[in-house]
């Protein structure tokens, strides 16, 4: 298959196959032996839905996102989440950021993994420190940087405490990798 097909259907499919955010919520839910790989277009279209809106604790598509980021964040996805370090720990989870940040990194993930055909599963390796490889530090950082580009709007209702401004500052003047692994 070409890949410009292979990409529309990417986009297109999602929405014939789940329609509305809420209605694919409630199918899902209904799904009684849910598999990961039937749901995967639906969760990336959920991330991406969270990250071209504001937070919006009243709408019905906005929730419907998040708990469908939510319900597939504690089951085995082939990809883990790699939720620890200075970044994160700047994060409140009083104003959902943390869970922002997890959501921005499946984000990540799921778009290398479909958009790129790359799969970062950020799984330990034998001999290796977890933090420092390659695939863990790279979905940090990707995810930070959508985070970062999201909270830095103010339209979207993100407030943004003193540790992680330091992080916003650095990625708007394109330094975000110099100081985010230090």
């Amino acid at each position: 298959m070409n890949k410009k097909l292979h990409l529309i259907l990417l986009f297109i499919l999602p929405i014939a196959v789940f329609g509305q955010l809420s209605e694919s919520l409630n199918e899902m839910k209904a799904d009684e032996n849910p598999e990961y790989k039937n749901y995967e277009p639906l969760l990336f279209k959920a991330t991406e839905y969270i990250f071209d809106n504001p937070v919006n604790r009243k709408s019905k598509e906005f929730i419907s996102a998040t708990q469908i980021v939510g319900f597939w964040m504690n089951r085995d996805t082939g990809m883990g989440t790699p939720t620890f370090g200075e970044f994160f720990t700047s994060l409140t989870n009083e104003n959902q950021q943390q869970f922002l940040y997890t959501v921005a990194m499946i984000n990540y993930g799921l778009d290398q993994k479909i958009n790129h055909d790359r799969l970062l599963k950020c799984a330990k390796i034998d001999g290796q420190k977890y933090s420092e490889q390659d695939d863990v530090r790279e979905v940090q950082l990707g995810g930070a940087k959508i985070l970062l580009e999201y909270i830095g709007e103010k339209q979207n209702n993100v407030p943004i405490n003193s540790k992680t401004e330091k992080y916003l500052k650095a990625y708007k003047k394109g330094k975000l990798d110099e100081i985010f692994f230090n």
